[in-house]
């Protein structure tokens, strides 16, 4: 049986990096997927590429990117806990699925559609 040594004295700093470069997933999406009307979520942007092997600078932010109905006060509270718990500042874009979906989407989504995202949560229509 394998587990942390947490006396180890360097048990907080490698819990940090392992909380600031693995963690954002599994804590945005505990904390989006109960509220309703999210009906896929994308992390964007920086950190996204930089999971995706692209060099730079760590990411000083998450971006997310929500597609569907969910209020945006749920879903900025929802980035103000990931904020609290990740320690980075996590940013809360939503869109609609027609957006989302659009034959000529904005130059914002035409420029998320061609990056790199790391999925949260993606129903079929998105997966």
């Amino acid at each position: 049986m394998v587990r942390a040594n947490i006396e180890h004295p360097l048990f907080s700093l490698m819990r940090d990096l392992i909380d600031a470069t693995y963690g954002p997933v599994p804590v945005i999406r505990e904390l989006l997927s109960p509220i309703d009307g999210v009906e896929a979520a994308f992390i964007y942007g920086s950190w996204a590429a930089r999971r995706a092997g692209a060099g730079g600078e760590f990411a000083r932010d998450i971006d997310v990117l929500v597609i569907g109905t969910a209020s945006r006060r749920a879903l900025a509270e929802a980035a103000s806990s990931a904020s609290a718990r990740i320690g980075v500042d996590v940013n809360v874009s939503r869109v609609t699925h027609d957006e989302w979906e659009a034959t000529e989407p904005t130059p914002f989504l035409a420029t998320v559609k061609g990056r790199p995202m790391v999925e949260l949560l993606s129903g079929e229509a998105y997966g």
